[in-house]
């Protein structure tokens, strides 16, 4: 069985990492990187086919991952090596990864016309 979108995207975002993204946060970044399908229908038709640019999603995902950790500036836990700065850092590295990518829909197109 092929990969949701969704799937995807949880993939992409090391969701369940910290700072940890919830389902709803990803359904909400998807749905804010959503493109015309494959006839031209855009999100708000009735008959649009799920069509979205997973790179934007996954760019936004770790730019959110980025802003919860954007407070965190100390070893956490003590002693473990672990700068919480870095983690920030971190994602937003991979955030500009995939802003880098530029769009890619998660459905395929069709060439055949």
């Amino acid at each position: 069985m092929p990969e949701t979108d969704l799937e995807k995207l949880k993939r992409l975002s090391a969701w369940e990492a910290e700072p940890a993204l919830s389902e709803d946060d990803l359904e909400a970044i998807l749905g804010g990187s959503a493109l015309a399908d494959i006839n031209g229908l855009e999100p708000s038709h009735e008959e649009w086919t799920p069509t979205y640019d997973i790179n934007a999603a996954a760019a936004a995902a770790w730019l959110a991952k980025a802003a919860r950790a954007s407070s965190l500036v100390e070893v956490d836990p003590p002693g473990s090596g672990v700068v919480t700065s870095k983690v920030f850092d971190n994602c937003r590295r991979m955030a500009r990864i995939f802003a880098g990518k530029g769009p890619r829909s998660a459905r395929l197109r069709n060439t055949y016309t």
